[in-house]
C-alpha cells in the first residue's frame, strides 16, 4: 500500500526559545522547498507508543531534528524511539543535528564518545541510505570518524530565511537597543559567572542610559519551568539568583522562553545582539543584523567554521579529564579557566566593529547562502 506523503520530525522544543526557532524555521523550509510533503511534529524525548509507531511507519521518512542531540547516549536518552529499532520500518535520517562538547576543540570530534546503542542507531541511519544533515563541521567529523558517510553539513535549519538570502548585512545607523543573551555555564562555574557579570556591567556602562540594554533569558525564569522534561531546580534557582543580581545593579532583563515568536519578535527589535546563546546569534545573522557570540561550549565554537561572523571564545581551557568531570559533578571545582579580562576584550571587539562599519560581520551572508544550497540539496534528496 502506498505510504501517505508526509515526514515525521522529532523535535526537542520544551522551553528553550532556540529549540522552538529550530522547529519553526525547519517547517518553513519544508513548506517552501518540499511542499509535496506534510510535516507531522512529535516530541523527540517521548518513547513511541503503538499509535505513534504506526504513524511513523506510515511516513516517507523519520527525521531526527536539530539541537545538540549527537551525544554519548543519543539513543535512547535523547531519542527513546522504541526498544527495538527494527520495529521502525520507514527510513531514518538526521536533520540539523549538532554535537555537545564542553571544550569544543576539533580534537574532541576525533575521539567523541558514543555508546554502543547510539552506534546501533547511527549504523541503522547509515544502512537506510538517506542523506543526513548536521549543523556544523565538528559534528560532521564525529560521524565521519564513526563510519557514517552519507552526511551533509547544511547548517542549522534556524539559519535560513529565504526572503533574506538576496539581502546584505544591515549596518545599524544608530544602536538604540542591545540584547545580551545569558549563557548557562555560570550555573556550574563561578569563573563563568564572574565573566558574565563583568561583561554585562562593562557593556551597560559603555552603551549608557540612552541605549535600551537588556539581559535576555532563553529559558524560563518562572516556577512552571520545573514542569519541563528534565528541568532541574538548580537551573531555576541559579537564574533567579542572577535576576536578583541584575536588579541590584539596575540592569533590565526579559524572558523570551517558550516560543519561536518570542525570540523572533524580540531580536528583530534589536540593533545588536551580544552574548552566549547560539540561536540568538544564528537568528541575527539570518536576518542580516549585527551579533557577537561569546562561545561558552562546542556549539558556539563550531559555529565559527559554519558561517564566520564574530565569535569570541569565553574560556581558554576546560578540564575534561575523568577527575575533572567528577569534581565538576560534585561542584568542588568547575574546571573552567575563563579569561579574566573577557569583558575588556568583548568591549574592544564591539568598539572596533562599530567604528569600522562591522567588517567581520558583512561576510557571513555569502557563507550562509552557500550553506543554504547544501540544505536545498539535502531536502531535495529526501524521499
Amino acid at each position: 500500500m502506498k505510504k501517505n506523503p508526509y515526514y515525521v520530525i522529532l523535535t526537542g522544543s520544551k522551553n528553550n526559545a532556540g529549540d522552538f526557532l529550530i522547529k519553526y524555521r525547519a517547517k518553513s523550509l519544508f513548506k517552501e522547498l518540499r511542499p509535496d510533503r506534510e510535516i507531522i511534529d512529535i516530541d523527540g524525548w517521548k518513547p513511541f507508543d503503538e499509535d505513534t509507531l504506526t504513524l511513523v511507519n506510515g511516513a516517507e521518512a523519520l527525521l531526527l531534528m536539530g539541537g545538540p542531540a549527537l551525544q554519548k547516549n543519543m539513543y535512547p536518552s535523547i531519542y527513546p524511539l522504541v526498544d527495538d529499532l527494527s520495529k521502525i520500518t520507514t527510513k531514518i535520517a538526521l536533520m540539523g543535528v549538532g554535537w555537545k562538547s564542553h571544550s569544543g576543540l576539533w580534537g574532541d570530534s576525533q575521539s567523541y564518545p558514543l555508546s554502543d546503542k547510539t552506534k546501533i542507531l547511527l549504523k541503522r541511519i547509515q544502512s537506510d541510505g538517506l542523506f543526513s544533515s548536521v549543523r556544523d563541521y565538528h559534528t560532521w567529523n564525529v560521524l565521519s570518524r564513526n563510519g557514517i558517510s552519507n552526511v551533509l553539513m547544511t547548517g542549522c535549519p534556524a539559519t535560513y530565511v529565504t526572503s533574506a538570502l538576496d539581502e546584505s548585512f544591515v549596518k545599524p545607523e544608530n544602536i538604540n537597543k542591545v540584547g545580551f543573551s545569558l549563557g548557562v555555564s555560570f550555573i556550574e562555574s563561578p569563573e563563568m559567572l564572574d565573566q558574565m557579570r563583568n561583561t554585562i556591567l562593562t557593556l551597560k556602562e559603555y552603551f549608557g542610559s540612552d541605549v535600551n540594554f537588556e539581559v535576555v533569558f532563553h529559558h524560563s525564569t518562572k516556577k512552571e519551568f520545573l514542569k519541563t522534561h528534565n528541568a532541574t531546580s538548580n537551573h531555576l534557582k541559579s537564574h533567579l539568583k542572577f535576576i536578583d543580581w541584575l536588579g541590584c545593579n539596575d540592569v533590565k532583563h526579559i524572558d523570551i522562553s517558550g516560543s519561536a515568536d518570542n525570540l523572533i519578535n524580540y531580536y528583530s527589535s534589536c540593533d545588536l545582539h551580544i552574548g552566549y546563546r547560539v540561536h540568538a546569534h544564528i537568528f541575527m545573522n539570518s536576518i542580516n543584523k549585527a551579533s557577537v557570540l561569546i562561545a561558552e561550549d562546542g556549539r558556539g565554537k563550531a559555529l565559527r567554521d559554519v558561517f564566520g561572523g564574530l565569535v569570541i571564545d569565553a574560556f581558554n581551557h576546560l578540564d575534561t579529564s575523568f577527575l575533572g568531570k567528577v569534581l565538576r559533578k560534585l561542584k568542588l571545582k568547575s574546571g573552567y579557566k575563563a579569561y579574566n579580562k573577557q569583558h575588556e576584550e568583548t568591549l574592544d571587539v564591539i568598539k572596533y566593529e562599530i567604528e569600522n562599519d562591522f567588517p567581520r560581520l558583512t561576510a557571513s551572508r555569502s557563507s550562509i547562502n552557500a550553506n543554504f544550497e547544501v540544505m536545498k540539496q539535502f531536502l531535495n534528496k529526501l524521499p
